[in-house]
């Protein structure tokens, strides 16, 4: 079950925090944005794969452009898995995602 992501009122950005283990299920988000905006990210800790889909359905990653534009209102999926190619694919990680209102 996805875990819904929602800013604080006032802010446009919000501190994510997991974990990734061997043979566990983690971690999917789901968040909602406005055709024109931008997703700004940083990742640090464990050695993670990011995968997001857009509301149409159409899916990019592992890995994306930063920041990311935003091209449909809706909502988006980020999906966080191990980078197992990697070392130090598990244990904690920190996903900071910013999201400014689009300019006009």
């Amino acid at each position: 079950m996805p875990i819904e992501l929602k800013m604080k009122p006032g802010t446009d950005s919000m501190t994510v925090l997991g974990e990734l283990a061997q043979d566990k299920a983690c971690c999917t988000y789901v968040f909602k944005a406005a055709a024109g905006q931008k997703l700004y990210w940083r990742e640090t800790g464990a050695v993670v794969r990011l995968v997001i889909t857009y509301p149409d359905g159409h899916a990019e990653g592992p890995g994306f452009a930063n920041p990311l534009p935003l091209p449909s209102s809706g909502v988006y999926t980020l999906a966080v898995g191990p980078d197992t190619m990697a070392n130090h694919a598990y244990g904690r990680f920190t996903l900071k995602l910013r999201i400014p209102p689009a300019k006009r």
